[in-house]
């Protein structure tokens, strides 16, 4: 079954044109909003947690609606009360669970890479699917016709184990939510990066070091060193636009998603990134610039 579901999505490009068109629109009304908007997008990205809370919170509902099924399973073979009460409570909860579990993912969408558009859509239809039917269960189980919510419900479990198989799908296939930056983790001493009379102010230049992309800056005589490439979804920072440095705070804002990071020490000010970029102590030494990346303090 899984490997026709991820090549119907590849198989059909409409999914990927409609889910762009609507990822575009939530994306612009959150730019939009400005600096509130962005803040509560933050929050429903994961940057506060390091990794997307989406992922967090599928855990919870997907967990709730199984064992929903179990004692579902158990009530319609034996006829014990307590595990009809007990399928009910836990699809309730996994219902309640999963209105936070769809807006984090609905944010996550809003950003979701080109490649990945159409298995993100059909994701979100199938997750869609199955929350629909969820509250057609709980219907059900309300008016005491419990065999009828207890079917409805094993078809929206069925429909929810479609939509986290292409969840997992889009994280291993499409590295979707995982870190898209470079391993600078053999990199500890200074290494020469560009000579300092060919960095121009104010322009944002990318250099080669070793291999690796890395974004210099200087404005006002200091000079900023960040890795290159954006964390989020692999977008070039050297074409993105810097923001701030008048207030003494330099950023640079991905060209691709709008990730927003510190020049000075690579911290994500805004997302959809959940993972900083690496960033680099500048000296300059007989005429070059010279990096050595920041470690983080044990």
């Amino acid at each position: 079954m899984a490997n026709p579901l991820a090549r119907l999505a590849q198989n059909l490009p409409v999914l990927a044109e409609r889910g762009l068109a609507v990822s575009h629109a939530i994306h612009g009304a959150v730019l939009k909003g400005g600096t509130p908007a962005r803040k509560v997008a933050d929050v429903l990205h994961g940057t506060w947690l390091g990794h997307p809370l989406h992922v967090v919170l599928t855990d919870f509902t997907v967990g709730a609606w199984s064992a929903a099924a179990v004692y579902d399973a158990v009530a319609l073979a034996t006829g014990s009360r307590f595990a009809q009460r007990a399928g009910g409570s836990l699809v309730a909860l996994g219902t309640a669970s999963a209105v936070p579990t769809a807006l984090t993912g609905l944010t996550d969408y809003s950003t979701v890479p080109q490649p990945a558009a159409g298995q993100a859509t059909l994701h979100a239809t199938a997750n869609s699917v199955g929350l629909s039917l969820y509250l057609l269960s709980l219907a059900q189980r309300g008016r005491g016709n419990h065999r009828a919510g207890a079917m409805l419900g094993f078809g929206a479990l069925a429909a929810a184990g479609v939509g986290a198989y292409l969840g997992g799908h889009l994280v291993y296939r499409h590295r979707v939510g995982t870190d898209h930056g470079q391993d600078f983790h053999g990199w500890d001493d200074w290494k020469p990066a560009l000579a300092s009379a060919d960095l121009p102010e104010g322009r944002p230049m990318r250099v080669e070091v070793d291999g690796e992309a890395v974004l210099l800056y200087r404005e006002n005589g200091t000079t900023y060193a960040i890795d290159a490439v954006c964390a989020h979804a692999g977008g070039p920072l050297d074409e993105g636009e810097i923001e701030g440095c008048e207030a003494g705070g330099c950023t640079v804002r991905c060209p691709w998603h709008d990730s927003v990071f510190s020049l000075r020490d690579g911290r994500i000010v805004h997302g959809p990134a959940v993972h900083p970029q690496q960033a680099f102590e500048v000296r300059e030494r007989d005429g070059w610039i010279e990096l050595r990346p920041i470690r983080e303090e044990a």
